[in-house]
């Protein structure tokens, strides 16, 4: 049996026997040729994505959730019209931190530090958009079209605990949705 490379983690391991890798040998990051059909993916993949693998905890969580009150799949290779599992609904099955903890069977917290509990985050991330009228993917071209709804709504979403460093939690669902930076429509 082979020998275990050496971790960073062991007592004896010399700084020289760790090789770090350059940013050249890093394998490219690659794009998602599938986007979720639904505002409630968005929101939960964009909270929990923080500080957790995305395809061995992320994906499954988000299937695990939404799944069973989905009206159709939750992955599609093209923008979809019609969302399979609009913010109300997900609000309506689970109306408390508690029970979106249960279904999602994961009560990671937003920060280590006394930070609130990702399920906590993600359902007053889908209350700030249901209380500004993003209801589901189909009201995300309104809502880009409005400049400053679009501007009151990411403030609303900014104030929420576990926004990481530069907003990268609110980048990264403004991604999901196919939205820039700056509220535009992303071009692939």
């Amino acid at each position: 049996m082979e020998a275990a490379p050496p971790s960073l983690f062991d007592d004896d391991v010399e700084a020289d026997q760790v090789r770090r890798r350059s940013d050249t040998e890093r394998a490219p990051v690659q794009p998602r040729l599938e986007r979720w059909t639904s505002l409630s993916a968005c929101v939960l993949d964009a909270v929990w994505s923080v500080g957790a693998d995305h395809d061995r905890v992320v994906v499954p969580l988000v299937h695990l959730v939404l799944i069973p009150g989905a009206t159709g799949p939750l992955l599609a290779d093209t923008p979809t019209s019609a969302d399979t599992h609009p913010l109300p609904r997900l609000l309506t099955r689970f109306p408390d931190e508690q029970a979106l903890e249960t279904a999602a069977r994961n009560r990671q917290r937003t920060s280590t530090r006394g930070g609130v509990t990702k399920a906590d985050a993600a359902l007053r991330y889908g209350r700030i958009l249901v209380d500004h009228g993003v209801l589901g993917v189909e009201d995300l071209p309104r809502l880009l079209a409005d400049p400053a709804s679009w501007s009151r709504l990411d403030r609303a979403l900014s104030r929420v605990p576990g926004e990481g460093q530069q907003g990268a939690r609110r980048s990264h669902f403004w991604s999901l949705c196919g939205v820039d930076d700056r509220g535009r429509i992303a071009r692939p």
